[in-house]
């Protein structure tokens, strides 16, 4: 083998290469993501779990029992939108490892295709990479659609914070302006 067709082959699977690295990078990010949520969901679970002792063991007054209600409301609330977050993080795992899965055949593909011949290969390689490329573009719209749900988690978390402290102490909220 000459060195011109080892740097041909080198620079075939390159690009497989690099998009292996990039889609395993964003995979870390998801993972990372993912994790956050199901921590959050085991938290609020927690605290469910807490409040409820509280609320069996009739010590709580009224308006804490009030309170206790309304937090629980919330939790319920929240554990839901938790719930669809993750799902969708699931969902951009399962697309994006598919990606490197996809980059991974690609670069197999490009190196058995050097060994017997490129013109059978040529079309797999394409379709392989193409295919990587299509599960990465819809992980990443479905991260994104993600991160566009967590706002509404935690402005659910503030707004009931707010409300609590606005009926604790209804001298001191001041709104914020925008």
């Amino acid at each position: 083998m000459e060195v011109s067709e080892l740097m041909n082959i080198l620079q075939a699977t390159l690009g497989s290469v690099v998009m292996i690295s990039s889609s395993a990078l964003i995979c870390l990010i998801i993972q990372t993501r993912y994790g956050r949520v199901v921590d959050r969901i085991r938290h609020l679970l927690a605290e469910r779990r807490n409040l409820q002792q509280d609320v069996a063991k009739e010590q709580a007054t009224a308006a804490d029992t009030d309170f206790i209600m309304g937090r629980l409301r919330n939790i319920d609330a929240q554990i839901e939108l938790l719930l669809r977050r993750g799902l969708k993080l699931k969902r951009a795992l399962f697309l994006t490892f598919s990606a490197v899965f996809s980059f991974i055949f690609t670069s197999f593909l490009t190196l058995i295709g050097t060994a017997i011949g490129t013109a059978i290969i040529i079309p797999l390689v394409a379709l392989t990479f193409f295919l990587g490329m299509f599960f990465l573009l819809i992980g990443a719209v479905t991260t994104v659609n993600e991160i566009a749900n967590s706002y509404d988690a935690i402005s659910r978390e503030v707004k009931f914070a707010r409300s609590e402290i606005s009926r604790s102490y209804p001298e001191r909220i001041v709104e914020p302006t925008a």
